[in-house]
């Protein structure tokens, strides 16, 4: 594109470049530096004028000759008058320059750039202009409102082919042109756009055009998800932050399936009902949402996308994969979306045409996950019931190695840049907060039964919200989230069952694992694990005391949040060399109290429960309606199809009383996908509710596990929905059990066709059951304690 350079190293370049302004390069003479001037301006001849102005502004920047003189200079050569100062601001001080005087002004930026540049800078100017020309043109293209995917990339990849060279366009003169690039292919969030525009260059889309999957005469966008993953990495790139010394920062290789494909998708199959789904009763959202699914998994692509689909999938031989949501609603800065659609595994094993059967299977899945209660409910709540939704696709290689049957990352997890839960005086809020687990990432996020990630306050990674080695190992993760590649699914399987396919190549284990010895535990002193795998237990000691992973992770937190201006959070995942960014988004925050008053001395009887561990403040004033599930009651219900009939009723409950201010208590884990340990409520079962209680009973065996940092919480945060655990066993603790199970149950009354559940849930009525009064629950972080009692 440039014609031949001097033969110049780039130590000699930059001693020249350093010489006074009045002498002449040794290495470069004038002839040389001149011949190749005129070389290149021959290749360029349409770029004359804007060659040389690039030429004289960088003489004056450089203090090698003003602008104001070389102008005289050229004046005087063409044997015209000198400019005249004037103080009259309507009269001009020089005449325009006639065509002899460009010539000779020509003439002499020639002279002074061959005098005191080199080759290499004339290359790095022309190149300049080049890019001023193609960001022009990239710009008129940008800023119309309607333009097909064609037409926007050609221009974008001809910007890019140019060299980068060592001068840059001003940021004023490229931020025009980020927001109109950011516009046509993420989001038209205005708040992600004004941070965008500072980070995200013109290369960076060129590297979404040769991702993208679409009908190139059409156009759309690749959404929030995909566009914060982008944005964080730049960001963190930018920073020059590293997770560790051997683990650089990156993302993984992704593909990104345009937000106009699933338009195209409805139309052909006959689907475009569907779009007025979010106006119907929500009883018959729920009803209706597995016939969608299935219908959906089951339709019809575009011939064109089916094609790039299989290109794609011959491209990734059999990686295993995920397709993830990438709504244009999703990771706002307003609506975080938190696990609301849909993100599949697909093990991606088998002959080519099973694996794209499966691809488009779990494509539609995640299509028909608009369509499903909770995100529908969630736009209801935030006001964007109305918002025309568009579904884009993130396709992505699962991060993690191969080990037998398994492929598995080493390790995952979700992280914070604030945190809401600090279960000792030295943990601050600021610090950050980190969830984190062996294998896939889904335990970080999801809330599983009878299993614990590892939690981290990132400004004292070693102190542990549990006390003693008894309760660490009581409270350590006990399966790994794996793919299964032999049995072509995801699985979960405990550390014994991957180890035994490992030969002592797992990366990373001697910091993921410690040692179980007669009830104490000790990290590996050495990078061999010399111990049987049922003796292991999964803490992350030593990567949290012996490596600056933790103050690492922190600081990438620190650069996001500083350049998003809001609290952030990340999802990622580390295959032991490098930590993948899988996904950022700006953290919801909850304006609640940040100082409570705590009540005087209240009388015993007054008191419905008390809670000394784990307590965010809050307040949570006048409650009419306690809805309760006895923790004895739910162990005893024989079937799981009677506990998932009580979240469904737990769920018409949320309804009906939407509009009253209410609390949910029940035993163990809210949500969690196993429902022994707590009841699978989901968001559109709770959403209306003030406050949320977990309730650990010893008989019963339910342990609330934290939730902060799970999708689930978050919910319950961007609702400012308050959440406690209550230790009724816990001495010190108080829980009036008769308030509880002997008040008037109000269920028959409420939802009479409910009546069959009146055993196990139970709607209190305070106001009825207490004279008159109401609940009042104060939180108090600071001291960590809360009460509720009856005023």
């Amino acid at each position: 594109m440039l014609a031949g350079r001097c033969d110049q190293s780039k130590g000699q370049r930059s001693q020249i470049m350093n010489e006074h302004a009045d002498s002449t390069p040794v290495a470069q003479t004038f002839e040389a530096v001149a011949e190749h001037l005129d070389r290149v301006i021959g290749f360029q001849t349409q770029h004359v004028d804007r060659i040389y102005r690039q030429l004289l502004i960088t003489l004056h920047t450089r203090d090698i000759v003003t602008i104001e003189r070389i102008s005289e200079e050229a004046r005087e050569l063409a044997g015209r008058s000198p400019s005249r100062l004037t103080s009259n601001p309507n009269e001009q001080e020089e005449q325009r320059f006639d065509e002899e005087e460009h010539k000779v002004l020509h003439r002499l930026i020639r002279a002074y750039a061959c005098k005191h540049l080199v080759c290499e800078d004339i290359d790095d100017q022309i190149n300049v202009v080049l890019k001023r020309e193609e960001a022009r043109s990239l710009a008129d293209v940008a800023n119309l409102p309607a333009v097909s995917y064609r037409i926007l990339a050609d221009p974008i990849k001809r910007f890019s082919a140019l060299p980068l060279g060592d001068t840059l366009l001003d940021p004023s003169e490229m931020h025009g042109i980020r927001v109109a690039l950011t516009r046509h292919f993420v989001t038209d969030d205005l708040t992600f756009i004004g941070v965008a525009k500072n980070f995200l260059r013109v290369r960076d889309y060129n590297d979404i055009v040769e991702h993208i999957i679409g009908d190139d005469s059409r156009m759309g966008k690749i959404g929030g998800k995909a566009g914060g993953m982008l944005l964080a990495h730049r960001i963190l790139e930018d920073a020059g932050v590293d997770a560790g010394p051997d683990m650089p920062v990156t993302i993984p290789d992704s593909y990104f399936l345009r937000s106009d494909v699933i338009e195209q998708f409805l139309d052909i199959n006959g689907l475009t009902q569907y779009r007025s789904q979010k106006y119907k009763n929500i009883d018959d959202i729920k009803n209706e949402y597995p016939l969608i699914k299935g219908v959906f998994r089951n339709s019809t692509f575009p011939v064109e996308i089916v094609h790039q689909l299989r290109d794609f999938l011959e491209k990734m031989q059999h990686a295993p994969l995920i397709v993830r949501s990438s709504s244009l609603l999703e990771d706002r800065f307003n609506s975080a979306f938190s696990g609301k659609y849909a993100s599949i595994f697909v093990p991606n094993q088998g002959p080519l045409e099973v694996r794209l059967r499966a691809l488009l299977g779990a494509i539609g899945e995640v299509y028909a996950s608009t369509l499903a209660p909770d995100p529908i409910l969630y736009r209801q709540k935030h006001n964007l019931i109305d918002y025309v939704e568009e579904m884009a696709t993130l396709i992505q290689p699962v991060i993690g190695r191969q080990f037998g049957p398994y492929f598995v990352p080493a390790f995952a997890g979700v992280a914070f840049s604030r945190n809401e839960y600090r279960w000792s005086p030295r943990i601050k809020r600021e610090d950050g907060f980190l969830r984190l687990v062996m294998g896939l990432g889904t335990r970080a996020v999801d809330r599983v039964g009878g299993d614990y990630p590892r939690m981290v306050a990132l400004g004292a990674p070693t102190v542990r919200p549990e006390s003693g080695p008894i309760e660490i190992i009581r409270n350590a993760q006990r399966r790994i989230d794996v793919i299964n590649l032999e049995r072509n699914r995801f699985d979960s399987i405990t550390l014994p069952e991957l180890l035994k396919h490992v030969k002592d190549d797992f990366p990373m284990l001697d910091s993921i694992v410690s040692t179980r010895r007669e009830n104490e535990l000790y990290t590996p002193p050495g990078t061999i694990v010399d111990a049987e795998p049922e003796d292991l237990v999964i803490t992350f000691d030593k990567l949290l005391k012996s490596t600056p992973f933790a103050a690492r992770v922190q600081q990438m937190l620190q650069k996001l949040e500083e350049a998003f201006g809001f609290p952030v959070d990340i999802e990622f995942a580390c295959d032991g060399e490098k930590f993948y960014v899988l996904q950022c988004r700006a953290q919801h925050q909850a304006a609640g109290p940040t100082k409570i008053e705590w009540p005087a001395e209240t009388p015993k009887d007054k008191v419905v429960f008390s809670a000394s561990r784990f307590v965010r403040t809050a307040l949570v004033a006048d409650i009419e309606y306690v809805v309760y599930v006895n923790s004895a009651t739910y162990h005893q219900v024989a079937t799981n199809q009677r506990r998932l009939a009580i979240a469904r009723a737990i769920g018409k409950i949320n309804d009906a009383l939407k509009g009253n201010r209410f609390i949910l208590v029940g035993p163990g884990r809210w949500g969690s996908n196993d429902i022994r340990l707590g009841i699978r409520a989901t968001y559109s079962d709770i959403n209306n509710a003030r406050m949320l209680i977990e309730v650990a009973r010893e008989r019963a065996g339910y342990v609330p596990e934290l939730s902060f940092g799970t999708h689930f919480f978050q919910d319950l945060v961007e609702d400012d929905i308050a959440y406690l655990p209550l230790y009724p066993d816990e001495p010190g603790n108080l829980f009036d059990d008769s308030f509880f199970t002997q008040s008037e149950n109000h269920l028959s009354e409420l939802l009479p066709k409910l009546s069959d559940f009146s055993d196990e849930v139970r709607v209190i009525h305070v106001p009825s059951a207490r004279q008159g009064a109401k609940l009042q629950i104060v939180m108090d972080g600071e001291r960590d304690e809360a009460i509720a009692y009856l005023k």
